[in-house]
Protein backbone atom coordinates (compact mmCIF):
# COMPACT_ATOMS: atom_id res chain seq x y z
CA UNK A 1 0.00 0.00 0.00
CA UNK A 2 1.60 3.20 -1.06
CA UNK A 3 0.33 6.22 1.07
CA UNK A 4 -0.66 9.79 0.11
CA UNK A 5 0.53 12.93 2.56
CA UNK A 6 -2.40 14.68 3.57
CA UNK A 7 -1.60 16.99 5.80
CA UNK A 8 -1.24 17.64 9.19
CA UNK A 9 -3.39 17.78 12.21
CA UNK A 10 -3.53 20.98 13.63
CA UNK A 11 -6.27 21.77 16.61
CA UNK A 12 -9.60 19.22 17.64
CA UNK A 13 -12.79 21.40 16.83
CA UNK A 14 -15.60 21.27 18.94
CA UNK A 15 -16.59 19.18 21.14
CA UNK A 16 -17.63 16.00 19.10
CA UNK A 17 -14.17 14.93 18.15
CA UNK A 18 -13.82 16.93 15.17
CA UNK A 19 -10.20 17.73 14.13
CA UNK A 20 -9.10 20.15 11.85
CA UNK A 21 -6.37 19.26 9.03
CA UNK A 22 -3.66 21.21 7.73
CA UNK A 23 -3.36 20.50 3.95
CA UNK A 24 -0.19 19.96 2.17
CA UNK A 25 -1.79 18.20 -0.55
CA UNK A 26 -3.11 21.25 -2.49
CA UNK A 27 -6.18 20.33 -3.91
CA UNK A 28 -8.29 18.61 -1.01
CA UNK A 29 -11.27 17.54 -3.22
CA UNK A 30 -9.62 14.56 -4.29
CA UNK A 31 -9.93 13.31 -0.42
CA UNK A 32 -13.57 14.23 -0.16
CA UNK A 33 -14.76 10.35 -0.44
CA UNK A 34 -12.14 8.70 1.45
CA UNK A 35 -13.96 6.02 3.94
CA UNK A 36 -10.67 6.26 5.97
CA UNK A 37 -7.02 8.19 6.22
CA UNK A 38 -4.39 7.26 7.84
CA UNK A 39 -2.96 7.96 11.14
CA UNK A 40 0.20 6.44 12.81
CA UNK A 41 -0.10 3.91 10.09
CA UNK A 42 -3.64 2.52 11.09
CA UNK A 43 -6.43 3.03 8.83
CA UNK A 44 -9.17 5.28 10.87
CA UNK A 45 -12.86 4.94 9.21
CA UNK A 46 -13.75 8.55 8.56
CA UNK A 47 -17.66 9.37 9.81
CA UNK A 48 -17.61 12.56 7.87
CA UNK A 49 -15.14 15.26 5.98
CA UNK A 50 -15.72 17.89 4.79
CA UNK A 51 -13.31 20.92 3.42
CA UNK A 52 -13.32 24.78 3.66
CA UNK A 53 -9.81 26.44 1.88
CA UNK A 54 -6.11 24.66 2.67
CA UNK A 55 -8.44 23.10 5.72
CA UNK A 56 -10.19 19.11 6.04
CA UNK A 57 -12.53 18.85 8.84
CA UNK A 58 -12.42 15.47 9.99
CA UNK A 59 -15.09 13.07 12.42
CA UNK A 60 -13.05 9.82 12.66
CA UNK A 61 -15.42 6.64 14.08
CA UNK A 62 -12.73 5.98 16.59
CA UNK A 63 -13.03 9.16 18.25
CA UNK A 64 -15.62 9.67 20.84
CA UNK A 65 -14.84 13.39 21.94
CA UNK A 66 -12.60 16.80 22.26
CA UNK A 67 -10.11 14.82 24.55
CA UNK A 68 -9.06 12.10 22.50
CA UNK A 69 -9.16 14.53 19.45
CA UNK A 70 -6.61 16.81 20.93
CA UNK A 71 -4.55 13.72 21.61
CA UNK A 72 -3.97 13.52 17.50
CA UNK A 73 -2.73 17.05 16.95
CA UNK A 74 0.90 17.16 15.46
CA UNK A 75 0.17 13.75 13.56
CA UNK A 76 0.38 13.25 9.78
CA UNK A 77 -2.75 12.61 7.81
CA UNK A 78 -2.71 10.23 4.70
CA UNK A 79 -5.22 8.27 2.18
CA UNK A 80 -3.74 5.40 0.17
CA UNK A 81 -3.23 6.24 -2.79
CA UNK A 82 -5.18 3.63 -4.55
CA UNK A 83 -8.32 5.37 -3.14
CA UNK A 84 -7.42 8.64 -5.03
CA UNK A 85 -8.79 9.69 -8.52
CA UNK A 86 -6.41 12.55 -9.51
CA UNK A 87 -7.65 14.47 -13.19
CA UNK A 88 -6.11 13.44 -16.17
CA UNK A 89 -3.53 15.82 -16.18
CA UNK A 90 -2.60 15.21 -12.68
CA UNK A 91 0.09 13.21 -11.44
CA UNK A 92 1.41 11.53 -8.09
CA UNK A 93 4.90 12.62 -6.99
CA UNK A 94 6.04 8.85 -6.93
CA UNK A 95 4.53 8.68 -11.00
CA UNK A 96 7.31 11.63 -11.80
CA UNK A 97 10.35 10.35 -9.84
CA UNK A 98 12.73 9.01 -11.67
CA UNK A 99 11.37 9.83 -15.23
CA UNK A 100 13.31 11.27 -18.26
CA UNK A 101 12.98 14.47 -18.86
CA UNK A 102 13.79 15.84 -22.78
CA UNK A 103 12.64 18.71 -24.52
CA UNK A 104 10.40 18.90 -27.45
CA UNK A 105 13.30 19.64 -29.84
CA UNK A 106 14.98 16.14 -28.47
CA UNK A 107 17.59 17.08 -26.49
CA UNK A 108 17.88 14.61 -23.24
CA UNK A 109 18.26 16.57 -20.06
CA UNK A 110 17.97 13.68 -17.47
CA UNK A 111 16.37 12.09 -14.97
CA UNK A 112 13.56 13.58 -12.08
CA UNK A 113 15.67 13.38 -8.12
CA UNK A 114 13.18 15.34 -6.22
CA UNK A 115 10.07 17.66 -6.36
CA UNK A 116 9.77 20.00 -4.02
CA UNK A 117 6.10 21.09 -3.06
CA UNK A 118 5.52 23.94 -0.50
CA UNK A 119 1.37 24.18 -1.71
CA UNK A 120 1.85 28.09 -2.53
CA UNK A 121 3.62 27.94 -5.84
CA UNK A 122 4.68 25.74 -8.66
CA UNK A 123 6.28 22.81 -7.58
CA UNK A 124 10.00 22.89 -8.29
CA UNK A 125 11.54 20.13 -9.99
CA UNK A 126 15.04 18.46 -9.24
CA UNK A 127 16.99 17.02 -12.27
CA UNK A 128 19.95 15.01 -12.30
CA UNK A 129 22.25 15.57 -15.91
CA UNK A 130 24.94 14.51 -16.86
CA UNK A 131 26.76 18.38 -16.00
CA UNK A 132 24.69 18.52 -12.70
CA UNK A 133 21.16 19.86 -11.50
CA UNK A 134 18.79 21.64 -13.18
CA UNK A 135 15.66 23.24 -11.32
CA UNK A 136 12.33 24.42 -13.19
CA UNK A 137 8.81 25.49 -11.51
CA UNK A 138 6.42 22.73 -12.80
CA UNK A 139 4.03 25.30 -15.26
CA UNK A 140 1.30 24.61 -17.65
CA UNK A 141 3.23 26.46 -20.48
CA UNK A 142 6.31 24.52 -19.96
CA UNK A 143 4.96 20.77 -20.34
CA UNK A 144 4.19 19.02 -23.41
CA UNK A 145 3.11 15.14 -22.33
CA UNK A 146 4.03 13.36 -19.58
CA UNK A 147 3.64 9.19 -20.36
CA UNK A 148 3.33 8.08 -16.76
CA UNK A 149 4.13 4.10 -18.61
CA UNK A 150 7.37 5.11 -20.09
CA UNK A 151 7.87 7.61 -16.70
CA UNK A 152 9.09 10.71 -19.46
CA UNK A 153 8.33 14.17 -19.61
CA UNK A 154 8.88 16.39 -22.13
CA UNK A 155 9.25 19.86 -21.73
CA UNK A 156 9.41 23.10 -23.88
CA UNK A 157 12.55 24.09 -24.76
CA UNK A 158 11.95 27.77 -25.74
CA UNK A 159 9.63 28.02 -22.05
CA UNK A 160 12.20 25.94 -20.54
CA UNK A 161 15.02 28.07 -21.40
CA UNK A 162 13.60 31.25 -19.88
CA UNK A 163 12.91 29.48 -16.05
CA UNK A 164 15.33 26.65 -15.73
CA UNK A 165 18.38 27.08 -12.96
CA UNK A 166 21.32 25.05 -13.59
CA UNK A 167 23.23 24.21 -10.21
CA UNK A 168 26.99 22.49 -11.05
Amino acid sequence: MEKFYIGKIVKAQGIKGEVKIKSECGDLDIIKNQKYLIIKNQNIAVKSLRVNGNFAFALFSTIADRNQAEELVGLDVYAEQSNIKLDDDSYFVSDMLGSKVSLNDGSEIGIIADIIQNGKCAEIYTVKTVDGTVMFPFLKDLVCSFDKSQKHLILDKKRFDEVSLYEN
